[in-house]
């Protein structure tokens, strides 16, 4: 049976489609890439080789790179202030921040910065090739080179104790490591991501609905198309057994699905949002009928419910009214009928950390725990108290203006959501950590998205 996530329809736009974890070695539209070079906070990293004579010249997981510097480049170098160009050599190794020349192979960068030896990079691809000690990934760039050992550790989903023989051609695969001499990598880790659908959540604007499949637009103007079948539940209101038949372009609407290994969207619940959709909070104070009356900060509501209300409470499949329990916190989405009663299209009970149920936490970050190659957590300071959100090398990151983010893109005081499922302990295993838009940063940052010291 599918599990299907609390739906939570408000304001805040959750899409099932997560882009592929980049390729840090070279980001956005690189080599390979569209004809209009990318000046999207596109990442380079690599071990210099050459320094003088024209461009420095890099050695990358993919190869060599040319890295075109100017006067309005900007160098980031430990206990150097004003750094430059003078203060770089040979065999330093280096991130860069920029955009790719159409042709690729050249990048112009932004800014600069010289790292530590021996600093883990992240890398994701398809496996092309598996030799003794040296994988061949294919990445959204071209192919990378990568070398194991005996101190590489595995995590491949389903497979106890796994090894470098439980690697198959042709699985997606993301890991972290650091450069040999040749550019290439050193593999610390190596995770296969898991595999089979993934549930979640659907809301945006219809722009285009043929046959059984529809598209939505949903954050940042995205666009992705989504299936639906005989087992996609449709709820309109004012309409008896509603269908794909009765979704429009330009309705709002919500729901939930899932997303197979091939990012392949399909729909199994979809509800056409009112007009002016709105949400309220509030707590359950008393169940007249159908009527949940809310008290919120404004003073009691009462929220109509029917037959085409979903509910939400975790832990409770099939929930219905019965099932909000007085003095339980409440989200309500819908639209308002007059001051005092809101037509609610769905209701969910907000909070609960049961084993197992999928959940998320918002709040400024505490602290970020030791980097250790397989996990380590991030807390998060939120109006309920502390969260501990553990994250590994399955963890995906957003963060503004930076094309391949990571836990090292985390720091202290960052507003940050986090997304996954409760632990028994409590922690949430996140699958998603999100850096918030609009909200203040750790510190200031360069045009590439870099921290600035």
């Amino acid at each position: 049976m599918r599990t299907k996530l609390v739906l939570l329809a408000g304001a805040m736009i959750l899409t099932l489609v997560v882009g592929p974890v980049g390729t840090a070695a070279a980001q956005s539209d690189g080599p390979g890439g569209s004809a209009t070079p990318a000046r999207r906070g596109a990442r380079v990293y690599g071990l210099i080789e050459t320094i003088e004579n024209g461009p420095l010249t890099l050695a990358t997981p993919i190869g060599s790179v040319a890295l075109v510097t100017d006067a309005n480049t900007r160098f980031r170098i430990p206990d150097t202030e004003g750094g430059s160009l003078d203060d770089l050599a040979i065999g330093d190794t280096v991130a860069a921040s920029g955009w790719w020349e159409e042709e690729g192979g050249t990048f112009h960068a932004f800014g600069v910065a010289r790292l530590e030896p021996n600093r883990p990079f992240p890398l994701a691809g398809k496996l092309d090739s598996i030799g003794d000690d040296t994988l061949m990934v294919e990445t959204e760039h071209g192919p990378a080179t990568v070398h194991v050992d005996g101190e590489t550790a595995y995590r491949v989903s389903d497979v106890e104790d796994p090894g470098l023989d439980d690697l198959v051609e042709g699985m997606k695969i993301v890991l972290k490591g650091t450069l040999n001499p040749d550019g290439s990598l050193l593999a610390q880790m190596i995770a296969s991501p898991r595999v089979g659908p993934r549930q979640g959540r659907l809301q945006g604007e219809v722009t285009a609905v043929e046959g059984d499949t529809f598209t939505l637009r949903a954050g940042r103007g995205r666009e992705f198309s989504v299936l639906t079948d005989e087992a996609t539940e449709f709820r309109v209101s004012g309409v008896d057994n509603p269908s794909i038949a009765d979704l429009h372009v330009g309705d709002h609407v919500a729901g939930e699905g899932e997303a197979d290994a091939d990012g392949v969207v399909r729909a199994t619940l979809v509800i056409v949002l009112p007009e002016q959709v709105a949400r309220l909070n509030g707590e359950a104070f008393a169940i007249n009928g159908t009527t949940l009356v809310l008290d919120t900060l404004g003073g009691k509501v009462n929220i109509l419910t029917d037959g085409d209300t979903i509910f939400r409470t975790p832990g409770v499949e099939e929930a219905t009214l019965d099932d909000v329990e007085i003095g339980e916190r409440v989200t309500a989405v819908g639209a308002w009928e007059s001051d005092m009663a809101f037509r609610a299209v769905a209701v969910g009970v907000v909070g609960g950390r049961r084993a197992g149920q999928q959940g998320n936490a918002r709040g400024r970050v505490i602290s970020v725990g030791s980097r250790d190659v397989v996990a380590t957590s991030i807390v998060l300071g939120t109006p309920q108290g502390p969260v501990t959100a553990l994250v590994d090398a399955e963890t995906q990151y957003r963060v503004p203006d930076v094309e391949t983010p990571s836990l090292d893109d985390i720091t202290v005081g960052d507003s940050v959501g986090a997304r996954g499922a409760w632990n028994e302990d409590g922690t949430l295993q996140a699958t998603g950590v999100a850096v918030l838009e609009g909200k203040p940063r750790g510190g200031p940052r360069d045009r590439g998205g870099h921290k600035r010291p």
